[in-house]
């Protein structure tokens, strides 16, 4: 439901456990079972045991990933963008979603997509949704790999599709945020004011809204059930990154180096905060330390009061940072361009 929302606590104020070299990072780590799965610019995947900091396997696929991995059962699925860096050793020219095992980090199958894959796997019953560059989304069987359905938009799709138990919700670079069934037909779509570039629909569930930016600096809040817009805000640069919701509250980062914090309801500000450069990468939230943590292009990682919006926590990393955190078992886990 990409609601940015973790169940696990950890410290307001973060101590450094560890840090680990495996290659530049845009996709953001998963976790699962104590092992904390990362994926490189550089086409490597890596498993690695969280308490004793060792690697228990990585894969070298070869084509850079920037679409952050998804865990599900004992199934590992990332996808390539293999024109991100031409220079890559293994560049094949071609894009593949990969189903690794997660325990052994064995390929179980690929599928081949024509496009590059920006946007992140999401699990919808029995399949893998994910868009692609090429303007198609795709839904392809968990169990065997084969193709089950394809979605055609009018722009290529960098969001990564969310699901709500029913419904699949994912935006294009055609300006249009589409809610399709569990078989790929349309429901709904809504024009917003801009392309839905890199920001993935974050589902409320008890109030059933869904939050979404545009490239033009759109923030909506829309309605699950048809689409049509609640409130909306327009800032004055793109906003690149998913939101964040908890309880009555949403959070958006902005490319105008601010988070904001706006009420799920009347669309009113709560509050703003401001970082050295812009922010892209998406928000991550703890209810129980009532902290939000992200990165930003300035090098940073913060962490701010999600009721006041006053610092809490900042950190300095050798470079920016666009991944997302990951807060999983108390701990939290998130990769830079600077390859820790």
């Amino acid at each position: 439901m990409r609601t940015g929302l973790s169940s696990s606590s950890v410290s307001r104020k973060p101590s450094l456990r560890w840090i680990m070299e495996l290659g530049p990072m845009v996709a953001s780590p998963a976790f699962d079972s104590n092992t904390i799965y990362a994926a490189t610019i550089t086409g490597r995947v890596f498993a690695l045991q969280t308490y004793q900091r060792q690697i228990l396997w990585h894969s070298t696929i070869g084509s850079p990933i920037v679409s952050s991995p998804l865990v599900h059962g004992d199934l590992l699925i990332t996808a390539t963008f293999d024109s991100w860096v031409k220079e890559t050793a293994g560049f094949l020219g071609k894009n593949l979603v990969y189903a690794l095992n997660g325990k052994t980090g064995e390929e179980v199958w690929n599928f081949e997509i024509d496009g590059d894959v920006f946007s992140s796997p999401c699990v919808a019953k029995d399949m893998i949704i994910i868009g692609s560059m090429n303007k198609v989304v795709f839904a392809i069987d968990i169990s065997s790999g084969n193709k089950k359905w394809t979605f055609e938009t009018q722009g290529e799709v960098w969001s990564s599709p969310s699901f709500n138990g029913d419904q699949i919700f994912v935006g294009s670079d055609d300006g249009f945020l589409y809610c399709l069934n569990l078989e790929g037909k349309l429901q709904w779509k809504t024009k917003l004011n801009g392309k839905v570039r890199s920001s993935s629909p974050c589902l409320s569930d008890e109030k059933k809204l869904i939050f979404i930016g545009t490239h033009n600096g759109g923030i909506y809040c829309l309605d699950q059930s048809d689409g049509s817009i609640r409130w909306d805000k327009q800032m004055t640069k793109p906003v690149l990154s998913s939101a964040a919701a908890l309880k009555d509250a949403v959070f958006f980062a902005s490319s105008d180096r601010k988070m904001y914090s706006f009420d799920c309801i009347s669309g009113s500000k709560i509050w703003e905060f401001e970082t050295a450069d812009r922010i892209w990468s998406s928000p991550a939230v703890t209810e129980y330390s009532n902290v939000l943590f992200f990165g930003s292009l300035d090098s940073h990682i913060y962490g701010v009061d999600i009721s006041t919006g006053s610092q809490t926590w900042k950190f300095p990393t050798m470079n920016i940072i666009d991944s997302s955190p990951c807060i999983a078992s108390n701990m939290l886990f998130i990769g830079g361009r600077d390859g820790l």
